[in-house]
């Protein structure tokens, strides 16, 4: 059997280096958790939390709208050194979401018109890509195209002006409105805070009172910790 070139033995050990040294800067999981954990990302959550909170409900406020259940997603999860590849874009990333479930009675569509109109008066800034026009068009149409074929699902969505985050309406045409599931406290996640809701639950109820089921929902990642330089 012959002996390896010089330069493969070479080559080898330069993969095996640069191997070490990507994944050398990975958190451990107690790095990770401690992070998640500090007094700026809890901070940074309760801000966030309170920002968001306050935007749904400006959105909303004087709109046909009843709420009847809430779920909030609190989460940190550590980023992945993938060896020689680029690793994720952090360290340790944290996000909140709220998603806001309201009954309404009357035409779905008067009451994404009034839902529209709120947001606006809120300030928020309409998304080019999913605005009541879109909606609208949709439904005259019944969902189809002149010749037959399915039209994309409408959808509602809104920019809040210098925040970098959005908000969202949902109904059951527009996308499916289930709970996200909540994630196990298990690497790479390492902070879990988390409120969900039956939305089947929600949907028999609505039915039964004949009401419409609307969500408003947004997110923002509040904390992220960046790999050393």
């Amino acid at each position: 059997m012959a002996a390896p070139r010089p330069g493969a033995c070479a080559t080898v050990a330069l993969l095996l280096l640069m191997l070490t040294a990507c994944q050398s800067d990975a958190p451990t999981p107690e790095e990770a958790t401690r992070a998640a954990n500090s007094a700026a990302a809890r901070a940074a959550s309760a801000a966030s939390a309170a920002e968001i909170g306050g935007t749904l409900s400006a959105a909303t406020r004087a709109a046909p709208l009843r709420l009847v259940a809430t779920s909030t997603s609190d989460i940190c999860h550590a980023g992945a050194a993938k060896g020689m590849w680029p690793h994720d874009d952090y360290r340790l990333s944290c996000g909140f979401s709220e998603i806001r479930y309201f009954g309404a009675d009357g035409d779905l569509l008067s009451v994404l018109r009034a839902v529209d109109r709120r947001a606006k008066a809120a300030g928020l800034m309409p998304d080019t890509t999913s605005t009541i026009e879109d909606v609208e068009r949709y439904y005259a149409a019944n969902g189809k195209t002149d010749d037959g074929l399915r039209l994309p699902l409408p959808s509602l969505g809104y920019l809040v002006p210098g925040r970098g985050f959005t908000v969202r309406i949902g109904w059951p045409d527009a996308a499916p409105l289930d709970n996200p599931p909540v994630p196990d406290l298990a690497w790479p996640i390492v902070f879990v805070a988390a409120h969900s809701v039956d939305v089947d639950a929600v949907r028999r109820d609505l039915r039964r009172r004949h009401q419409q089921l609307v969500t408003i929902s947004s997110g923002i990642t509040y904390h992220e910790v960046p790999w050393p330089s």
